[in-house]
């Protein structure tokens, strides 16, 4: 009787523990990503640093602006290069771009002209050739510094930053002024912390939130449109160097199901936040391995849940694919 009693009870002990393990074991985040290649050409992977991303979500075509040689090279879905322009072309230097329903591409760019800097629109037909260019127009008085290096089209608006300056004007897509952000007055900053931040990155989703990142205050931020909201600007991110902490951030870009993706220059790593800002994972990691990272900067997705990283060191750009339970 005895020995039955004892079986029975180490038994139950061992399901009980069994129970445990199973229950208590770590599944597995609701996103994942997988390394898939890097943009390449027929000579091999295209050694970039300092360029822009951005996409024709009609025709699953990503382009890449150059600044330094004032051009743009055209990939594929499959991150091969298939054109470029601007090679004969004066299109100044290209801060970044935009495609309008796959057959208007939009160039933020600058020229020299007179002795200072002009910021312009230019408006190219598909094959890249400048149709029409236009300054932004009927800035206020608070926006007269303006000096925009980041462009982003939704919704029929233009979303333009001032990285420097933490401002964010949205025009039509003529480069009427429709209305402005000031970050240093909406956090209500000092003249000194202006001067010692500035946006790491930028991005609006497709419902014209704004988001972006501040490295210095290891902060990242989701700006509502509507200021009839109270507190219409939320922040999250800590500091740390473990596992969905900030250091040295900068990138920044959602998807269309709310994920936020923040690139951390230091830690070498792009970290995936829910749409309530709880961490989920982080990848690349330091290395000259395929799929890690060296320095990620700019971040963009495409409509097939690809994800694009910008990086250092010639790495070039890294693509990632992007999944969901």
């Amino acid at each position: 009787m005895r020995n039955r009693r004892s079986k029975h009870y180490l038994i139950a002990v061992m399901l009980g523990i069994l129970f445990v393990m199973i229950w208590s074991k770590p599944g597995l985040a609701a996103v994942q990503a997988k390394y898939l290649y890097n943009l390449s050409n027929f000579t091999g992977t295209i050694p970039y640093e300092e360029v822009r991303i951005f996409m024709d979500r009609e025709n699953n075509e990503i382009y890449v602006s150059n600044r330094g040689q004032g051009t743009v090279k055209i990939f594929n879905e499959n991150g091969m290069e298939i054109y470029s322009f601007g090679e004969d072309a004066d299109l100044g230097a290209i801060l970044d771009g935009q495609v309008e329903k796959g057959t208007t591409i939009l160039l933020l760019s600058y020229k020299m002209i007179e002795g200072s800097f002009k910021y312009f629109i230019i408006q190219c037909n598909f094959r890249g050739e400048p149709v029409s260019e236009t300054e932004i127009k009927n800035l206020p008085a608070k926006f007269s510094d303006f000096q925009p290096s980041r462009m982003v089209l939704r919704n029929g608006n233009l979303y333009l930053a001032d990285l420097n300056r933490m401002k964010i004007v949205v025009t039509d897509m003529s480069g009427n002024f429709k209305d402005g952000y000031d970050i240093v007055a909406i956090l209500e900053l000092t003249e000194q912390q202006r001067a010692d931040s500035g946006f790491g990155g930028f991005t609006v989703d497709k419902d014209g939130n704004i988001f972006f990142t501040i490295p210095v205050f290891f902060r990242a931020y989701k700006l509502l449109p509507d200021r009839n909201i109270k507190d219409n600007i939320r922040d999250f991110g800590r500091r740390g160097s473990g596992p969905g902490r900030f250091n040295v951030i900068s990138g920044i870009v959602t998807d269309d199901k709310g994920y936020v993706f923040v690139a951390d220059k230091l830690r070498c790593v792009v970290m995936i936040f829910d749409k309530n800002f709880n961490f989920q994972i982080e990848f690349g990691y330091r290395g000259f391995q395929p799929g890690r990272l060296i320095v990620p900067m700019h971040l963009e997705m495409d409509r097939k849940d690809r994800l694009y990283v910008t990086q250092m060191r010639k790495r070039g750009i890294s693509v990632f694919q992007i999944t969901y339970e």
